[in-house]
């Protein structure tokens, strides 16, 4: 049987920087990797991903939603781990706080945005910051990329989600 895991995660710039994690060496989830701020979503916010992400940042950096402006959601990535499918839901937004809290999720930098690609991420991530990378800044459209297998290589399938009526 298959089973779904939702997630979500926060990419928060400030002043060309971008703020991200670096995972805790005994995580259970790809340790010592690099990602945006998030978890996973509680049963009573998985119709409302924001929700979660903005208490994943509360938590984990002791940003306050008050202190984030333009919050989107930009990608929701999808993939299959044996029996699960996993739903990524990540969001993109601007604060002027630079002050975090340390968690014990791992340890949180600043770090610019043309330096992104030198990080460790999952495949999937990576994919996700390439293409977020090249696209236009005034491109507000919601992307919806799903993992394919390629020989034993990552292959990402980016379409644009839009109304079609």
């Amino acid at each position: 049987m298959i089973t779904l895991r939702n997630g979500t995660a926060a990419f928060l710039r400030n002043n060309g920087n971008i703020l991200l994690i670096k995972r805790a060496g005994n995580r259970v989830i790809l340790p010592g990797v690099w990602s945006g701020v998030g978890g996973h979503m509680e049963p009573g916010e998985l119709n409302n991903p924001s929700a979660a992400c903005i208490r994943e940042i509360e938590e984990e950096t002791g940003i306050a939603s008050s202190d984030i402006n333009g919050l989107e959601l930009l990608y929701v990535i999808l993939r299959r781990f044996n029996d699960e499918i996993r739903q990524s839901y990540i969001y993109f937004g601007e604060t002027s706080k630079t002050g975090v809290v340390q968690t014990d999720e791992g340890e949180l930098f600043w770090v610019s945005e043309n330096e992104l690609l030198e990080r460790e991420f999952s495949a999937t991530f990576t994919a996700m910051l390439e293409h977020y990378i090249k696209r236009d800044r005034d491109d507000r459209a919601v992307y919806a990329g799903v993992a394919g297998n390629d020989g034993g290589r990552l292959r990402m399938v980016w379409a644009r989600c839009e109304d079609f009526g």
